[in-house]
């Protein structure tokens, strides 16, 4: 145990006894923290390339990018927490040479985001902005990893688009097992977890246990779905997949093995299959 996570169970375990309400709403504002990462060279080679736009909301705009044909099929890509667009730039770069229309964006608090704090609502608002201001009309397919799956299905679940190709690249299934996950971390007290709780149901109008990956998805109206997970995923367990894999019955789980929670976005396979299936081809 590093001596941050030392600090923050020492920090956290006595709040809590003293003053829960303290506890609960630190934990918050920690939980919505982005830990902010410099910009990789590859990532930065796929800014440069992007026809760049903005899109506004009430918080601050959000960057948008596009690669491909800018009359091709849409496919728009959501990033996990702690990333940024680019950090899916070689799925984007093998989908537009497939003549496909390609658009990421930033999720809020993150790359170039003037603050580095957010959570599902704002992310989830972010997203359907987007959509709005592309005012798609025909099914597109979305291309989402990690968090950016949470968003994905809770965005779409408040819309009524339809979703051609669906493909998750890991996701965190039930967002109040996270939650329970953080609260072990941090080492918070029972009392002030229920307080924690309360302000997440407040914040999102419903409360954690209404949301889910494998809730949403029944809400939403998509022609086909694609799990793609690592069995030994260190930072998102197999089983978030396979328990969606198990609730509904169109998804195809696509199970890999030793490529790791981030490397998955740079593996050529992953890549291949991401890319068939938007294709329309069976994946294996």
């Amino acid at each position: 145990m590093n001596a941050d996570l030392i600090f923050l169970k020492t920090y956290f375990g006595w709040t809590s006894f003293v003053n829960p309400e303290k506890a609960a709403t630190k934990s918050f504002r920690l939980f919505q923290k982005v830990r902010r990462k410099g910009i990789r060279e590859r990532e930065e080679h796929f800014f440069a390339l992007s026809r760049s736009f903005q899109v506004q909301t009430t918080k601050e705009p959000v960057d948008c990018f596009e690669l491909g044909n800018p009359t091709g099929e849409i496919v728009l890509l959501v990033h996990g927490w702690d990333s940024n667009a680019g950090s899916m730039s070689m799925i984007a770069h093998a989908l537009a040479k497939q003549n496909k229309r390609v658009i990421s964006f930033n999720l809020p608090g993150h790359a170039f985001s003037k603050s580095s704090y957010t959570n599902l609502v704002e992310c989830k608002d972010a997203f359907l902005a987007v959509l709005d201001y592309l005012n798609l009309k025909v099914p597109f397919s979305v291309v989402a990893h990690s968090f950016g799956s949470a968003v994905s299905t809770y965005a779409l679940s408040k819309s009524d688009y339809e979703i051609d190709k669906l493909i998750l690249l890991t996701n965190p299934n039930k967002i109040e097992t996270i939650f329970k996950d953080f609260k072990n971390v941090i080492g918070l007290g029972n009392r002030a977890y229920t307080r924690l709780l309360k302000m997440s149901h407040e914040r999102l109008g419903e409360p954690l246990s209404n949301l889910s990956v494998q809730e949403n998805l029944k809400k939403i109206r998509y022609r086909s779905l694609l799990l793609i997970h690592d069995k030994y995923d260190k930072v998102l367990p197999y089983s978030h997949s396979a328990e969606i894999n198990n609730e509904i019955e169109n998804a195809r789980l696509v199970t890999i093995e030793n490529v790791g929670h981030y490397k998955m976005l740079w593996n050529p396979e992953v890549i291949e299959r991401t890319v068939g299936f938007v294709n329309g081809k069976e994946v294996h």
